[in-house]
């Protein structure tokens, strides 16, 4: 793909992202994303109540090693955040807010699949389990070596393979707090979700 057609590729992207529903888009060279083993290992230690439930997180996963071959192999990636407001994602409604975020992570890298990056690879925020599976005991891959009861928008964990999250919202520029206080306004009680696609 030429560079001419790669950039319109790319704010074709972007704007697909926000139209489907993200809040906000941003392209970064690939080397701004960080990925260290310590954040990755904090899924088991202290010990996420997902872990090893579904085949989007550890210790199913290929790990940060992997990632960083695969982020060595792109230019870019695209970095998508929904805002919400803080109950939602903090409350009961968390799992359908995650749900959301492995969605339109997905369709992006289908339509960056679509424009010509064929190789792309999206990682979302948060297990699949509670999202998509919460009234199934078990994983169908892991239990019954079938195959994912949501394959189209079920997407690999970002905190497995040790990406620094908020190291990537710094790139792009955005805010990394995640709680409201109280003394904030109505607008500025947001929290957010992140997911990112692998242009490559």
């Amino acid at each position: 793909m030429n560079d001419h057609r790669n950039k319109e590729s790319m704010e074709q992207l972007q704007k697909f992202a926000l139209h489907i529903g993200a809040t906000r888009v941003k392209l970064l060279p690939a080397g701004k994303v960080c990925i260290e083993d310590r954040l990755a290992n904090f899924c088991l230690d202290p010990k996420c109540p997902h872990w090893g439930q579904s085949m989007s997180c550890p210790p199913h996963i290929s790990g940060p090693d992997s990632l960083r071959e695969i982020v060595q192999s792109c230019r870019y990636v695209l970095v998508l955040r929904i805002e919400i407001q803080s109950e939602s994602l903090h409350g009961a409604d968390r799992p359908e807010v995650m749900r959301l975020l492995h969605e339109i992570t997905a369709e992006v890298e289908k339509e960056a699949i679509r424009l010509g990056f064929t190789k792309s690879m999206g990682l979302a925020g948060g297990s699949c389990k509670p999202s998509f599976c919460h009234d199934q005991l078990h994983c169908r891959v892991l239990e019954e070596q079938g195959e994912c009861r949501h394959p189209e928008h079920a997407r690999q964990s970002m905190s497995g393979y040790g990406v620094d999250v908020g190291k990537l919202m710094q790139a792009a520029g955005w805010s990394t707090n995640l709680f409201a206080t109280s003394d904030e306004t109505e607008e500025e009680q947001l929290s957010w979700v992140a997911g990112l696609v692998l242009l490559r």
